[in-house]
Order: C-alpha cells, then structure tokens, then sequence
C-alpha cells in the first residue's frame, strides 16, 4: 500500500492518475450545452473544458521518482488493448440517488471496452502498491461538482432536454498518465506519460 507524504519524508510524492481524453469533436458538441447550464446560476463547480477526461485508474499519492517506471509498465499493459470507440449521450447528475456528487456526461457506447482497460491497468498498478478497486468500474465523464445539493437542484428540471442527446464520439487510442496539482482556480493536469493503444 502507498504511503502518503510525511513532513519528515524526503521522498516526493504527486497525486496521480491515468485518464482517456475525450477529443475536439466531443468537446464542440458538449460546449453549447454546458454554457447553456452555467447561465442557471447553479451552485456546482464546473470543470474546465481542457480538463474534461474520463479516468481509468486513480492512483492516489506515488513517489514521483517512481513515475518512469510507472509510465512504461502503463504503456506495456495497455499496448495488448485494441483501440476503441466511445459515444456520449445525456447529461445527468452522478450517482443517480439523493446525494449526487458530479454532473456527467454519460457514455451510450463504448463502456465495456473502457471498463475492460480499466481492469487491466487496475491489475498492473497492483504492482506499484496501488490498492485495488474494490467498486464497479462506472464509465462517465465530469462536467461539474455539486457544491451543495440545494444549490444544484435548479439544474435537474434542465438536464430532461439532454437526456437523450448524443454529444458526439471520441477515438480512444492511447491512455495517459497524468499528475494533478490542486491550485486555487482548481486542479491543473500535467501529462506525465502517453501509452498507445493497440
């Protein structure tokens, strides 16, 4: 098991994940409906669009001297896994119960082929004392993060009309290493390393 940073510890730990983006094509088709929401005055934190990814495996705290090697296990692991589609449809908070967490975006295609890397690459990180996941791998990609369930709630009559709305398909042929640094206009995303797909 990773052990996260101590005051008296010399090693340098990052906070860490490995992500698939979503591409332009997406990205064009959510933006008109996502400026259109952010106008309701909700009270949820929106993701930056440059942000916007779908995550395979979050990593937690590693030690940074120890991303190489984490990078090219990643890029050997998932070179076995064939590229693939991912098509979005409808907007929805997440989870679907009284407590949602996110608004996301939701995946209509294309899920058991992520969840399949997800497996693999869950699998491998074992080896680097990453804990496993112990919860159903649920495909879905972030759009906003409910500061309070009140303040959101004017949102939900709104996301009826993108129930059923296609937001495009994003090719998925490679998977990214990606360390996340909590800033004060929120988390910055530095690509680490790149591992292509079959």
């Amino acid at each position: 098991m990773l052990l996260r940073p101590s005051h008296n510890s010399t090693v340098h730990y990052i906070r860490a994940f490995v992500a698939v983006d979503v591409g332009d094509a997406v990205r064009d088709a959510l933006r008109p409906a996502v400026e259109r929401l952010k106008l309701m005055g909700a009270r949820v934190r929106w993701v930056p669009e440059a942000n916007w990814h779908l995550t395979v495996k979050f990593l937690g705290d590693v030690d940074f001297n120890e991303t190489g090697k984490i990078g090219k296990a990643l890029q050997e692991v998932v070179a076995t896994v064939p590229s693939f589609d991912l098509a979005f449809q409808g907007l929805h908070p997440f989870p679907p119960d009284r407590s949602p967490r996110v608004l996301v975006a939701g995946v209509a295609d294309g899920s058991e082929a992520l969840a399949k890397l997800h497996r693999i690459v869950d699998k491998r990180m074992g080896d680097f004392g990453v804990p496993g996941e112990i919860r159903s791998f649920k495909a879905h990609l972030t759009l906003a993060r409910i500061r309070d369930r009140a303040g959101a709630e004017r949102l939900w009559p709104a996301l009826e009309k993108f129930n059923d709305r296609p937001f495009g398909t994003a090719f998925i042929e490679e998977a990214i290493l990606y360390q996340s640094e909590l800033e004060q206009g929120g988390a910055q995303y530095t690509r680490l390393a790149t591992a292509p797909l079959a």
